[in-house]
């Protein structure tokens, strides 16, 4: 079929309905395997998701609208440059999601906390254990963390944390959570603490308790704490395994 058989808003129509499904797929692979519930709202998704939206799914077939007319004799090469630009602002965009994607709960003593990719600094991550030098791919890993013993460690977190930073985003100092899950214990409170708090929430927690199969008297929770929102963390309350996350405000 030539172009010219389409009629401008035929041809930004089409455009659209491919660029709809491009951005749908990646949509789905965002919320699959980066940000899976909650953490696409915690990490900040819905900015990210609405600038692909913008430029993949508006911008796109928007400038066909603009340029499209069967009797250029450049049509073509205008086509292909708006589907170049076009997919070089989705390549990006996907870069920046993935790069900003969740990659560790990690337990910071008396709290959780959410650490996003572009936040560990590579030197750091070479210094991590096997275990915690590759970043996760498929959602958060849940770990702990240790304060070091190195004194030009410690000065370096102390720093970190006074500036804004903290010991989640040191991978060389995580820990197994099976290590810290006496601690997590020990830092945590009755969930029905946090259904008095936020009654509003109750079907949230609802939620929560009903994919832990157990019953919410044995279950605890701890802040989670994120760029774009906290959240609470519910824990068994007989061994700390996490149960899921409560997109709630725990304080």
């Amino acid at each position: 079929m030539t172009l010219e058989r389409y009629t401008r808003w035929q041809a930004a129509l089409l455009h659209l309905a491919i660029s709809a499904v491009i951005a749908a797929i990646v949509v789905a692979a965002m919320l699959l395997l980066w940000y899976p519930r909650p953490y696409f709202q915690a990490a900040g998704g819905q900015t990210l998701l609405l600038l692909l939206i913008g430029v993949d799914v508006v911008v796109g077939p928007l400038l066909t609208l603009i340029v499209f007319d069967p009797r250029k004799k450049h049509l073509v090469f205008d086509l292909a440059l708006i589907a170049m630009l076009q997919f070089g602002a989705l390549t990006y965009g996907v870069v920046v999601m993935f790069n900003a994607r969740p990659v560790y709960v990690a337990f910071a003593g008396d709290r959780f906390e959410l650490v996003e990719a572009n936040a560990i600094d590579p030197t750091d991550l070479a210094q991590a254990a096997p275990a915690f030098r590759a970043l996760p791919l498929r959602g958060p890993q849940v770990v702990g963390s240790r304060l070091p013993s190195n004194p030009g460690e410690l000065d370096k977190l102390t720093m970190a944390t006074l500036t804004g930073g903290s010991i989640g985003l040191f991978p060389q100092h995580y820990v197994p959570y099976s290590a810290q899950s006496r601690t997590v214990l020990a830092r945590s409170e009755p969930l029905a603490a946090l259904r008095r708090k936020h009654p509003e929430g109750a079907a949230e927690i609802d939620r929560v308790v009903s994919a832990s199969g157990k019953p919410e008297a044995l279950l605890r929770y701890l802040p989670l704490q994120a760029r774009h929102g906290d959240m609470a963390v519910v824990v068994d309350g007989t061994d700390g395994a996490v149960q899921g996350v409560a997109a709630i405000d725990p304080w």
